[in-house]
């Protein structure tokens, strides 16, 4: 969980739960789930319990309204402001533009129209085959790297890959044309299981740092016992 600097607890919040960090309304919805008997435990545990206890069961039901959401802000949207007749006659709307199409004409893009989403369709690209260059060295699935997650990104978990040793599993290109790395991290306990269901860690190409040293061209193919080459399009962002 990732707070704003200078986070401040919601007003809709009616009591710290354990360290005023945690999500109110699940935590609330699950102590009220309690048994009498678990309640009763739970009172029973130290005075702050049976304050907490005695809280909840208090607590009116337009309270637990309030921690389902509140809306902070609203920003304007473009196009012209609704218009009111003049009367009790119903407001009329301006009509909304045609919404573009699915896929953009070879035309306007001077592209082969293909399904952006299924990679099978478009043979210019190929996640199992396709190569980036970064300091000097090719790197395609089967490359061994160090995970460098840099400041770009906004996920504390991070902190935990920096300078660990991966795999790369593919080379994807998105939408707009950038180019993503799957990565499997090694000597992880779980990343079988997560290449065979096609679930990896993504990284541009200046969040890793080649393993082999500059200009070699690296061995593809091998990714390693067990590995299949399966991989995920859903997790490509």
């Amino acid at each position: 969980m990732i707070l704003y600097d200078h986070a401040e607890i919601a007003a809709e919040s009616s009591g710290d739960l354990f360290d005023a960090t945690e999500i109110d309304e699940i935590l609330t919805l699950r102590t009220l789930a309690l048994t009498d008997s678990e309640k009763r435990q739970a009172r029973a545990t130290d005075p702050r319990a049976a304050e907490l206890m005695d809280r909840l069961d208090d607590l009116p039901p337009e309270m637990l309204e309030r921690m389902h959401g509140a809306i902070r802000y609203l920003r304007p949207v473009g196009g012209p402001a609704p218009t009111r007749p003049a009367g009790d006659a119903v407001p009329t709307w301006a009509t909304p533009p045609a919404l573009p199409a699915a896929e953009p004409s070879a035309e306007i893009t001077d592209r082969r129209c293909v399904p952006w989403w299924d990679p099978g369709a478009d043979s210019s690209v190929s996640p199992e085959t396709d190569h980036v260059i970064v300091a000097g060295v090719r790197i395609a699935r089967g490359s061994r790297v160090l995970m460098r997650p840099g400041a770009r990104r906004a996920d504390a978990q991070d902190l935990f890959l920096v300078g660990r040793e991966a795999t790369v599993q593919a080379v994807l290109h998105d939408v707009d044309g950038e180019v993503h790395l799957a990565v499997s991290p090694d000597n992880d306990p779980a990343a079988e299981l997560q290449r065979n269901h096609g679930r990896f860690l993504y990284f541009s190409p200046d969040e890793i740092e080649p393993i082999e040293p500059a200009g070699s061209i690296g061995a593809p193919g091998h990714i390693g016992p067990g590995a299949r080459s399966s991989w995920s399009e859903e997790e490509t962002r």
